[in-house]
């Protein structure tokens, strides 16, 4: 019944997507694990029932099925009136060889770019002193080259260098669970394996303080609202909260900055941050304030490509000396002198 209806759903707009040839294009989008048409609709265009504009637009890629498209086919997007930019997808396409040439021998780390509580601008925080302990009661005592990436995308494409060992920090997605995954966790899902958890954190949704969505305990009062994600996050809690299925309108920023300014300013209704983050970057005195109905407790994790066996193996040794700095207390120290009242 369910493959019945979306098909009369596609034939029924088919008319809607008529002129969808002519339109101008606005994006390049690569299908990636669970993709369907209708849900890169929803990602564009805020509804579902809007896909009919994709396939006509796209018959020559896709061929006779509107319901049937591959991994790694090259969509564009037609533009449409208030359609918003996702977060990119096109994560199928860092499998192939990476632009880092085989010759290179310095084994990297790569960090997330911007500073946070967790990974400063300078390399320290809590999360890069947590690994580098574990590491050490582990026994790597390699030499390493740091690499911060300014964007998402550049991260997970050097990763999969023969010489990057690990990156961090990355929210673990709930790969065996059955809440539905953005693009980018199905991806992180099927090809990195991640270590134990790190570090505990609430993400939250975050809006000014006298609007009507920082009272919001339905995911529907988000429908035609304007939501910001920084690039490092995923949309996973607004995919589980049921925010996207009501219409949200959703945009990736560089930065948790952005996100915060747009929102003070305007340009976006809420945001999408974890309370760490919040508390530390943001003044009492902002004027923003959290959704408390739609906050989601995960943790935090460093991963390895799972194809790359040297990156898998220093990923065990993190894990050995992980276990070892929980059990001598030093993983407690390093998180007592990061959140205690005279830390940054």
């Amino acid at each position: 019944m369910f493959k019945i209806t979306v098909f009369l759903g596609l034939v029924a707009l088919l008319a809607a997507g008529a002129t969808a040839r002519a339109a101008e294009n606005c994006d390049t989008y690569f299908v990636a694990p669970g993709d369907t048409l209708r849900l890169i609709s929803e990602r564009y265009y805020g509804v579902r029932e809007l896909s009919p504009i994709i396939y006509n637009a796209n018959t020559d890629v896709i061929g006779e099925d509107p319901n049937t498209i591959e991994i790694g086919m090259e969509l564009s997007i037609p533009c449409r009136d208030n359609m918003h930019m996702p977060q990119p997808t096109a994560f199928v396409a860092l499998v192939d060889t990476p632009d880092s040439p085989t010759a290179e021998t310095t084994s990297l780390f790569l960090a997330k770019a911007g500073s946070t509580p967790f990974i400063g601008e300078d390399n320290s925080g809590i999360i890069p002193e947590i690994i580098a302990a574990a590491l050490r009661a582990g026994g790597f005592e390699t030499t390493v080259e740091t690499q911060r990436p300014e964007m998402a995308l550049d991260v997970l494409r050097l990763s999969t260098a023969p010489n990057a060992l690990l990156s961090f920090p990355w929210i673990m997605p709930k790969c065996d669970g059955d809440a539905p995954l953005s693009p980018q966790s199905a991806y992180l899902c099927q090809n990195y394996t991640f270590s134990d958890p790190l570090y505990e954190i609430t993400l939250g949704i975050f809006t000014k303080a006298e609007s009507p969505l920082a009272l919001a305990t339905a995911a529907d009062a988000f429908a035609g609202k304007s939501i910001c994600v920084p690039q490092f996050h995923t949309i996973d809690i607004l995919e589980q909260n049921g925010v996207l299925a009501s219409g949200a309108m959703v945009e990736t920023a560089p930065d948790f900055a952005t996100c915060q300014n747009g929102t003070l300013n305007g340009v976006y209704d809420a945001f999408v941050a974890d309370y760490q983050s919040f508390g530390s970057l943001v003044s009492r005195q902002s004027g923003l304030a959290d959704i408390p109905a739609f906050s989601q407790k995960t943790t935090l994790h460093a991963m390895a490509y799972t194809p790359n066996p040297a990156a898998v193996e220093v990923l065990g040794i993190l894990n050995a000396g992980l276990k070892k700095i929980l059990m001598s207390g030093e993983w407690f120290g390093i998180v007592n002198e990061h959140i205690s009242p005279g830390s940054n």
